[in-house]
């Protein structure tokens, strides 16, 4: 009878470390969001978006020229050589 009494109380003293450990884990996010940076808002954020989705429309672009030379020249050699 002793032995149970001796789970129930290491039971319950495991459920409040395990409580415990995810309450300070919650609270550790929480601290970690609030220090990442803060979202910056107005023209200046548009700007720079604006400014990105440039060089991204570019290295598209470039990307598909290359690739169509590429393209050519396979089907050149192929045509040439077959």
């Amino acid at each position: 009878m002793h032995s149970m009494w001796d789970v129930d109380l290491f039971l319950d003293r495991a459920q409040e470390l395990v409580k415990k450990a995810i309450d300070e884990h919650a609270e550790y996010n929480t601290a970690e969001l609030d220090r990442s940076c803060p979202v910056k808002k107005g023209a200046a954020t548009r700007r720079r978006l604006g400014e990105q989705v440039a060089v991204n429309t570019h290295m598209m672009g470039t990307s598909f020229v290359r690739r169509v030379r590429d393209v050519r020249q396979i089907a050149e050699a192929q045509i040439g050589g077959g």
